[in-house]
């Protein structure tokens, strides 16, 4: 039981620091015309044609399925794990 409150801890950092930078953008930063390494520079039309496309969506879907997977994947290994552990004691 103690691993899963480290991987739902680990996912909540996780989820709070990738989504941080995005909440903390504005307009004016996005469109400003000195840019650096962390704002987006509107001369790249990439984003714009893989979302016009629907192609973001996919690359979205294909991420979190494999986060999904290796979430699922670290589940069952802490069960075998557990198991284990269990009859090792006994």
């Amino acid at each position: 039981m103690k691993m899963y409150k480290y991987i739902l801890t680990l996912l909540l950092f996780w989820a709070v620091g990738t989504s941080a930078p995005v909440i903390a953008q504005t307009t004016a930063e996005t469109t400003s015309s000195s840019s650096t390494p962390l704002q987006s520079n509107p001369d790249v039309e990439m984003a714009d044609v893989m979302r016009q496309d629907g192609k973001i969506y996919i690359v979205v879907a294909v991420l979190v399925s494999i986060l999904l997977g290796v979430l699922v994947y670290l589940i069952n290994l802490d069960r075998k794990v557990s198991r284990l552990e269990k009859e090792f004691r006994q």
